[in-house]
């Protein structure tokens, strides 16, 4: 019995070893690459996936195709950085300055932007589905083709934002600021729209806002 027993026990123990060693790499890189961020400003392709990067100045840094996916990024300062094509598949950026940032084709499903800066960024062909863009100012952002299904933007600013053929199905835009807005060929579906203000913006089917939003299948 007593030997069974032994034999078990380092069966057990070699299993868990084996566990714990596999897993170090992946944490070793993403300590690896957080190093290289902080030291270079740069890290294209990089793994930063759950990395605290909280309110970090990460002014105009290279990140583009990096996975950010979970990462804490609220408050940081992320001005003219650059995030083409990155992972930040439910990233917390919330008050994040993040000025003439270019998130062309990066993927921000279900992350969280509240009360973030994005006054001129690009991100065209972005995906923001299920985002939180509460409060966020978008103010002269370009995000054409990009998906916004389902997003939440309430009491956001989007003065200016060109949207043409993005999807808004399902996303709440109440209380936005949406003057001069560009919604040429957006889908407006079940788009809640209640007390936005689209003075002078320019329509789904090219004519300037008339007061009603229904026609599109939009309501307010």
């Amino acid at each position: 019995m007593t030997s069974w027993f032994r034999r078990l026990s380092a069966i057990a123990f070699a299993i868990i070893v084996s566990l714990t060693f596999s897993t170090l790499p992946a944490n070793a890189a993403v300590s690896r690459d957080y190093d290289k961020l902080l030291i270079t400003n740069a890290c294209v392709n990089c793994d930063l996936s759950g990395a605290d990067l909280s309110n970090k100045d990460l002014y105009g840094s290279a990140l583009s195709g990096a996975n950010l996916s979970k990462a804490n990024l609220s408050g940081a300062l992320l001005n003219d950085a650059k995030l083409e094509g990155a992972n930040l598949t439910g990233a917390n950026l919330s008050g994040g300055i993040l000025m003439g940032t270019n998130f062309s084709q990066a993927n921000l499903t279900e992350a969280n932007l509240a009360d973030a800066d994005l006054y001129n960024a690009l991100m065209s062909r972005t995906r923001l589905s299920n985002a939180n863009l509460t409060s966020a100012d978008l103010t002269d952002a370009i995000l054409s083709d990009a998906d916004l299904s389902n997003a939440s933007l309430k009491n956001a600013k989007l003065r200016g934002v060109i949207l043409s053929r993005a999807n808004l199905s399902g996303t709440d835009l109440s209380n936005t600021e949406m003057r001069r807005s560009r919604l040429s060929d957006a889908n407006l579906n079940q788009t809640k729209l209640v007390g936005a203000n689209l003075a002078n913006a320019l329509m789904p089917d090219g004519t300037t806002y008339n007061g009603n939003v229904t026609q599109f299948g939009a309501y307010q």
